[in-house]
């Protein structure tokens, strides 16, 4: 037996768990045994039952995690009934393609435009894939660049940027009308009633609508003639290339215009105009004017 000295080998129990063994021989007093060891191997519900307010703070976060599912099932009812009414309204018969505004387009006629976008009356609004119509439309040679809209609820607006015809050349087999950039946009087998004037001195062969023509000399006169002024530009019939150097221009009323070389392009510009002003105002027939010099040009009138 011990006594109340010999205790430096005891067992002691707490909440850890950990203990110190006892010696051989040595028996356990049960008034050392601190209550803690009880407490420290009950379960949860004992702890739950001695400890009231871990059972409320557990019961707080079961009301919680109801009232988190409960608000996350009403937020995807919510959706699902959105989603079904957009469904809904967007089958409507009220959002079917009706009408169709088209704009910006001089060549190509409405109904063309309506043609090669693709598109058919009576779609549903909401099922027509613009981004998809734009790149249809792109396809065509004669259109630069197209955009669509929807215009609610039965209309679909299309604007229409064309690839201009600037000039007609001869081929092998007609005539070309040439756009932008030397590219073909269509061939005729007469010279059709394009506005556009004919340039001369040049011929190609085994070229076709998509195609580009690659002539330094043409490139110029594409270039020059894209940026004189819609009124200048009818108002010219034929453009001679054959001598780079000496460029001529064949307006209306038969006056000739020498150009002399398209180097300096803007200078070029401002004279073709200022000469289309004189050819209008003037009082007798202009034969030619010569602007082959730089800066100034000098008319000769017809005697």
């Amino acid at each position: 037996m011990m006594n109340g000295d010999d205790i430096d080998n005891k067992e002691h129990i707490d909440n850890t768990m950990e203990y110190k063994p006892l010696m051989a021989g040595e028996a356990v007093r049960e008034d050392l045994i601190d209550s803690t060891v009880i407490k420290g191997n009950v379960g949860k519900s004992a702890q739950l039952k001695d400890n009231p307010s871990s059972r409320q703070t557990e019961n707080g976060d079961k009301a919680k995690r109801k009232m988190i599912t409960r608000k996350g099932i009403v937020r995807v009812l919510g959706l699902l009934a959105a989603f079904l009414a957009f469904i809904a309204i967007a089958l409507s018969p009220v959002f079917v393609l009706k009408h169709v505004y088209v704009h910006g387009n001089s060549y190509i006629s409405d109904d063309e435009v309506i043609r090669i976008s693709g598109i058919n009356m009576g779609e549903n609004l909401f099922q027509l894939a613009t981004d998809e119509i734009m790149q249809t439309m792109a396809k065509d040679i004669r259109v630069d660049q197209a955009i669509v809209k929807r215009r609610f609820p039965d209309a679909l607006d299309i604007q229409v940027i064309e690839r201009i015809p600037l000039a007609m050349i001869k081929c092998d087999y007609g005539y070309l009308e040439v756009g932008r950039g030397g590219v073909i946009l269509d061939a005729h087998r007469t010279l059709a009633q394009v506005p556009v004037p004919i340039v001369s001195g040049v011929e190609v062969s085994n070229l076709f609508v998509g195609d580009v023509v690659n002539n330094e000399q043409l490139d110029k006169v594409l270039n020059y003639l894209e940026k004189l002024d819609y009124d200048t530009s009818v108002s010219i019939a034929e453009i001679n290339i054959m001598d780079p150097a000496n460029v001529t221009v064949y307006m209306n009323r038969s006056v000739l215009l020498k150009m002399g070389g398209l180097d300096s392009l803007q200078k070029k510009l401002e004279i073709t105009e200022s000469v289309n002003r004189e050819v209008k105002q003037a009082k007798h027939p202009i034969e030619y004017v010569d602007a082959r010099f730089e800066g100034s040009y000098s008319i000769k009138l017809k005697e």
